[in-house]
């Protein structure tokens, strides 16, 4: 545990560290606006078919009195699709529709007529961002670890600059899918590799607040977006806005450092030692000798064990397939409720505000609370809260009239915060559970397994879109509730991590229990087997 030994000189989170790390949430920044524009840029407004005939048709209903001539719209009601004349008495489907501008100036929906039939578009292009981060978890996780977190941060960085503003200019819906995607695997190829190069350059006391100042910056992110939405109605200038800054970002190539960590795992002592000696100039403390030579004498094969090696223990399989099946849950739960702030009652603007703000005080109760009462109790307890109250919002749905919709709202909210600390202690929690030869291709493939799940979730947020009725309406809420309450039930059997050290062996990981070693209390340099049984 040679870089552990090490951090108890430079400092748990000393000035170079703060650093680097306030550096790297900026890309949490970008990469949580570039999740969500799609709540936005494909908004769907109010719409109606256009009168046949009549160029300046507008949504406005008043303008259509003496205009009708020979068309009129079913029972006296304005249909979004079809349109009878009642010279042929035919039902024709709509060739050209005519759109409310009140809420969206434009959007990619507007510019190309994905409505009716057509709609379900919305769902496709949120999937195909959410389907980009499955396949950029896929292969960030391997990379980042054989080649350093800095080398695939920056590479995917450029990816991301380039798609999200060449998006803007696309003629068709195909192309828009495809820089989605990309768009999509970059977030995983800048959010992941930054989020564990930031982990590991920290100790173990302030691994919970570098953690969820990560996701405060997230929470930053999805504020930006609810102001810059509710300015900027116009898709292309909204894209352009929350795309144009990140190029700023392309200053890490200079600034940030490869992880000292890593360079350790991999027998790159020099670079490391020159790395830890320019953190103790900033730190302003004097590191021992006898710390870097017994790192490399430790250290003398590069330890570059495959992530598949997990599974030749049956204690991380357990475990890994419980952290897997946790991460999928909380990820279609929270996109799921966010990507759903359209269809509640109200303003999309206020919904998706208020679902994002609440990430704020569940991060700050994350701080508070998780070196106090531990990752374990704190996530299940987060699941539990955010099972019950979506749960609840069906009986709103089907029983409360329209006065007491914004009951519905406010489940919603409180669910929204429940599954926001539960997300953000996986991150930490996974982090801490496994060794630093496969820390990043862990988490990487449990994000994937969030992605996959997040791909799926626009699907069910839109239920209503396909389904009509309370059952539309409440088919989401009752496959969130339950997904995230089976979750919680699970999360019970994994080990706690609370003031522990970071495992740097398989060995290591193994030896995590559910009560600390004695070496752990007494001077915390060593992890000790106390049941070889348990998870």
């Amino acid at each position: 545990m040679d870089f552990e030994e090490i951090i108890k000189h430079l400092g748990d989170f000393g000035t170079y560290q703060k650093r680097l790390y306030y550096m790297l949430c900026i890309s949490s920044v970008i990469t949580a606006i570039q999740v969500l524009l799609t709540v936005f840029t494909f908004g769907i407004p109010e719409h109606r078919c256009a009168v046949p005939g009549l160029v300046n048709d507008t949504f406005q209903k008043s303008e259509l009195n003496d205009s009708l001539g020979e068309f009129v719209y079913e029972d006296n009601v304005y249909k979004q699709c079809s349109i009878y004349s009642l010279t042929s008495h035919n039902v024709t489907t709509c060739k050209r529709w005519v759109y409310d501008k009140s809420i969206f100036e434009s959007s990619i929906i507007t510019q190309i007529d994905i409505v009716c039939n057509e709609k379900i578009a919305k769902s496709h292009a949120q999937m195909l961002v959410m389907l980009g981060q499955v396949v950029g978890c896929a292969i960030v996780g391997p990379l980042s670890d054989r080649f350093g977190r800095k080398t695939m941060l920056c590479s995917f960085l450029i990816i991301n600059i380039i798609s999200s503003i060449a998006v803007t200019w696309t003629p068709t819906i195909r192309v828009v899918f495809a820089f989605y995607f990309f768009i999509g695997t970059s977030i995983s190829g800048t959010f992941t590799p930054a989020f564990v190069l930031g982990m590991e350059l920290v100790g173990p006391k302030s691994r919970v607040w570098a953690g969820m100042i990560t996701e405060l910056f997230w929470s930053l992110g999805t504020i930006i977006l609810s102001g810059a939405a509710y300015w900027i109605r116009n898709w292309q200038t909204l894209q352009l806005t929350m795309s144009v800054p990140s190029i700023i970002l392309l200053s890490y190539f200079c600034l940030i450092t490869e992880s000292p960590r890593w360079l350790i795992s991999k027998g790159r002592y020099k670079e490391a030692e020159k790395i830890i000696q320019k953190a103790a100039k900033v730190n302003k403390v004097v590191l021992p000798q006898r710390l870097l030579r017994r790192s490399q004498s430790r250290f003398i094969e590069p330890n570059n064990e495959s992530v598949f090696k997990i599974f030749t223990s049956r204690i991380l399989v357990i475990r890994t397939v419980i952290v897997y099946i946790n991460w999928a849950a909380c990820s279609l739960t929270f996109y799921g409720l966010t990507l759903n702030a359209g269809n509640l009652s109200g303003s999309i603007h206020l919904n998706f505000f208020l679902l994002n703000i609440i990430e704020v005080p569940a991060y700050i109760l994350c701080m508070m609370l998780l070196d106090r009462i531990g990752r374990r109790i704190l996530h299940c307890s987060s699941l539990f809260l955010s099972g019950a109250c979506i749960t609840l919002s069906i009986f709103t749905v089907l029983y409360a009239d329209k006065s007491l919709t914004w009951i519905t709202t406010l489940l919603a909210v409180i669910g929204k915060m429940g599954i926001t600390a539960a997300f953000a202690i996986m991150w930490i929690y996974t982090t801490e559970l496994f060794p630093t030869p496969l820390r990043n291709s862990a988490v990487g493939t449990s994000s994937l397994m969030a992605r996959i799940a997040a791909a799926i979730s626009p699907y069910i947020a839109n239920i209503g879109l396909i389904v009509p009725g309370s059952v539309g309406k409440i088919t989401p809420m009752i496959i969130f509730g339950i997904t995230s309450i089976i979750a919680g039930l699970l999360a019970l059997l994994l080990p706690e991590t609370k003031d522990r050290l970071l495992p740097e062996t398989i060995e290591d990981a193994e030896q995590f229990t559910n009560k600390k070693s004695d070496d752990d209390m007494d001077n915390g340099e060593e992890l000790k087997v106390l049941n070889s049984e348990k998870i």
